[in-house]
């Protein structure tokens, strides 16, 4: 019983590997983070700016920015970007780099996932499930012209024309069921015998 931390939102004993307490849904704060925090890439300390009202960290050395989970979704939020940003032009995918390397998280040391922005953006941020995103220089830029170009409309019917598709094909396994079971009602071997 040790291992288990307490849940600041209401106080329980939860695992430390959950993300959300199973009492009351509050977010749990595990294990320690950094208070000054220095650059994954580089190792320089993170200098805090003002940013649309948002705390940003950022590495003077590389450019680098640290946003925490919630600083992300304001800054990549539809209206905000809509609002604060005109297109210039046309969003092209960048290419993908062949070098692939894994940074820990700026909070918590733990290394982070790489992932696709908006699945389809070619822009590859470094994400820790708990804390926030990394983003190298320039990537916050590319990230907020592909959703001006309508990226992520792109990528909501794209996901819908494959939730129709599969939907198609889910109704026609129900119909061959369907026929199936006529059939074999059909030929009830006891009505034909008896």
């Amino acid at each position: 019983m040790n291992d288990l931390i307490q849940c600041s939102g209401c106080g329980k004993n939860v695992n430390p590997k959950s993300m959300f307490c199973p009492f009351c849904g509050g977010r749990v704060r595990t294990g320690k983070t950094v208070e000054n925090p220095g650059c994954p890439r580089c190792g320089t300390a993170l200098d805090c700016e003002k940013r649309e009202e948002i705390d940003i960290d950022v590495c003077p050395a590389c450019g680098g920015l640290w946003l925490d989970r919630g600083e992300f979704s304001i800054v990549t939020a539809e209206s905000t970007v809509y609002r604060e940003e005109k297109l210039k032009e046309e969003y092209s995918r960048p290419a993908m780099t062949e070098k692939i390397e894994y940074i820990p998280c700026v909070r918590c040391g733990k290394l982070m996932i790489r992932k696709n922005f908006g699945r389809i953006s070619g822009v590859i941020i470094d994400e820790c499930a708990n804390h926030g995103v990394w983003l190298d220089r320039g990537e916050l830029e590319k990230i907020r012209h592909f959703i001006l170009d309508g990226g992520l409309e792109k990528e909501q019917f794209r996901e819908i024309e494959q939730n129709r598709q599969e939907l198609r094909e889910v109704a026609q396994q129900v119909d061959d069921l369907a026929f199936s079971h006529k059939l074999i009602h059909f030929w009830n071997w006891k009505r034909w015998f008896f």
